[in-house]
């Protein structure tokens, strides 16, 4: 069995030292001691020998050849990029080969994997292969075109909110107008905040919101919530995180709760992002302060599988909810069977042997992690928040969301 801290017998601690270094610029240095921990175990790397399956380094050269880990370092280490590629090939076997329903994405290397693997058509490639940042799917084209207009729409003419963000002085991972950053060779995040203006209660808050995840030119949808739905009002108000463009990268979620941490997108320098604070769960221009606020904890993470009411999931993060995804071919896939509900239930098992994990967010994190570049940079997530009328800029755009909103209405 091959596992996140598995290594080939031949990868010396000089080289496991150095792997370690190198997540030095992928996670802060507060992330990185967890990170240690998380892949060390007891303080050592476990030691794989050939007889117990294929070298880690055979399984990165399968996973490279098929598109499942495109930029991969064949290292014989397995990390965090190597169990995400893993996990991406199990998803995909699961939703595309036919009486592989119970093929769940759990990250292990082991003789289901391996048989998958010598049965699947040499020379081939999953079929997202087939696109690229330059020739994109029909399904990706609309959203980077609305990247284009929305850019356009809003440095002609800008919010009285987007103004109060080029005024900001100090460091942050809010991007301002004319640096918004829409290259199709870089991952991008949209969040689609709906209904934003209507006057809303505790109970009302809901998971309503689409994130569309492109990536080399693919795209993936998924749903969640844009705003903050705690049941206690913050003494300084519920923060809203601002309309525009913000740089996240992965680090943890709940650092310091050993019982409730997982990963997360974390603002990418850990400057913070912009936020404005509001009494009731309802923004309007009004709330605009004199000067915005910077916070550093404002995530992108998982919220449970079920459950349309956003309560205590969300204290101004955004929050994707694990029980389904919509794939690269506009599919519709649940992933209920094996999503936690909650943190109290994830990482647990069922009766019937099935680890709960982060569904439909774990794919998310994935296609990230196993499908960007392997320098420093190439894994940041360029985090766009657009209003729902937006939408309005490319008919195609809107009729994609109008689709996936019925599709995950239907979960």
């Amino acid at each position: 069995m091959i596992e996140l801290g598995s290594c080939d017998g031949g990868v010396d601690d000089a080289a496991c030292k150095a792997y370690l270094q190198s997540a030095r610029q992928l996670m802060t240095g507060a992330d990185l001691a967890l990170f240690n921990t998380a892949l060390r175990g007891e303080g050592e790397w476990k030691r794989l020998t050939p007889v117990a399956g294929a070298p880690v380094v055979d399984i990165q050269t399968f996973l490279r050849a098929t598109a499942f880990f495109p930029s991969g370092t064949l290292d014989g280490i397995c990390g965090y990029r190597t169990t995400s590629a893993i996990r991406l090939f199990q998803e995909y076997v699961r939703t595309t080969v036919p009486g592989m329903t119970d093929f769940l994405p759990d990250g292990i290397w082991g003789p289901k994997c391996a048989e998958r693997a010598k049965q699947w058509p040499a020379g081939t490639k999953a079929d997202w292969a087939q696109w690229s940042a330059t020739n994109p799917s029909p399904e990706c084209a609309p959203w980077l075109k609305l990247l284009a207009q929305v850019k356009a729409k809003y440095v002609a003419s800008p919010t009285p909110m987007l103004k109060k963000v080029d005024e900001f002085s100090k460091p942050t991972d809010t991007v301002k107008r004319a640096e918004w950053d829409f290259d199709p060779k870089k991952i991008h995040l949209i969040g689609i905040r709906r209904h934003e203006d209507m006057p809303k209660s505790e109970n009302e808050q809901r998971f309503d919101d689409l994130f569309v995840l492109l990536i080399k030119g693919v795209a993936f949808t998924f749903f969640g919530s844009t705003e903050p739905g705690h049941t206690n009002v913050p003494a300084k108000g519920y923060p809203f995180l601002v309309i525009g463009q913000h740089r996240y990268r992965f680090g943890w979620h709940h650092v310091g709760d050993a019982q409730k941490i997982f990963q997360a997108l974390k603002p990418a320098t850990g400057a913070g992002v912009l936020v404005i604070r509001s009494q009731d769960l309802s923004l309007q221009d009004a709330d605009l302060p004199a000067v915005l606020e910077n916070a550093v904890d404002i995530n992108v993470h998982w919220g449970g599988s079920v459950g349309a009411v956003v309560h205590g999931w969300s204290e101004g993060c955004q929050v994707i909810v694990g029980k389904a995804y919509i794939d690269h071919r506009g599919q519709l896939r649940n992933c209920a069977g094996f999503a936690a509900l909650n943190t109290d239930t994830l990482g647990t098992t069922t009766p019937k042997g099935v680890k709960l994990t982060k569904g439909a967010y774990t794919l998310l994190s994935d296609l990230a992690t196993a499908l960007s570049g392997a320098t420093p940079g190439d894994n940041i997530v360029h985090y766009m928040l657009i209003p729902e009328a937006d939408l309005a800029l490319v008919p195609e755009a809107r009729q994609k969301a109008t689709e996936a909103l019925t599709l995950f209405g239907n979960t």
